[in-house]
């Protein structure tokens, strides 16, 4: 086995959603400018780079980060499911159809879909034409993965940009009613179809009572 990271480091170069605010790392004392060590302080939104959302992001009413424990960001199982590229994807909208989880077990806790937009992410198309999750694909996620507690995927939002409406009403669903955690903007680059991943830690920034937080994610991968 081998431990990866499929999460992004922190820098400016990522685009904020709406390409909005970034991360800002900013010296704050320096050993070259006569200072007795280096350190430094960084601003970020809570919703940047690869970050997991709470329910209390779209609902008064949901789950804050101080609501979790430890044990709710440990997956021992894992499914990998690519987008199946042969069905277009319609409205910047991934419905069911779009979903290519056939082949996966029933008792996974974590869904990684790669869409394939990660090889964009450094470009404007990342931010202004990615795609977003219809709010139907929640129900028929949980449908078929009793056990599932969250999904992952590289986009920037499950909110496309081109249609806001829509990707509010699936953030409810997803976070709200299914009880389904959201982690976006994770690094995919690497998975395949047949990827076998073993465990994923997912560690987010740890802040009382947050809406969302950037996290690291570790995979624990199968590279037979």
């Amino acid at each position: 086995m081998s431990w990866k990271f499929l999460s992004y480091p922190l820098n400016d170069k990522a685009f904020g959603y709406g390409n909005g605010e970034r991360f800002k790392l900013n010296a704050v004392r320096s050993i070259c400018c006569g200072d007795t060590s280096n350190n430094s302080a960084f601003s970020m939104p809570s919703h940047y780079g690869t970050h997991i959302d709470f329910p209390f992001h779209f609902s008064d009413h949901g789950k804050k980060s101080s609501d979790f424990e430890a044990s709710d960001f440990v997956f021992d199982h894992v499914g990998v499911s690519v987008l199946n590229q042969a069905i277009p994807v319609h409205d910047f909208l991934i419905k069911n159809e779009n979903l290519a989880v056939e082949h996966l077990e029933k008792n996974i806790e974590l869904l990684i879909i790669k869409t394939g937009f990660c090889a964009k992410r450094y470009t404007d198309e990342y931010w202004e034409r990615g795609y977003g999750f219809h709010k139907e694909t929640a129900a028929f996620l949980k449908n078929k993965f009793p056990a599932l507690l969250c999904i992952a995927f590289d986009l920037i939002s499950l909110n496309s940009y081109q249609n806001r409406p829509a990707g509010r009403e699936a953030h409810l669903e997803f976070l709200m009613t299914q009880n389904i955690l959201i982690v976006e903007d994770v690094d995919l680059n690497t998975i395949q179809s047949d990827t076998k991943i073993k465990q994923i830690v997912i560690a987010p920034l740890h802040i009382e009572n947050a809406d969302g937080a950037p996290c690291t994610i570790l995979a624990d991968i199968n590279e037979n």
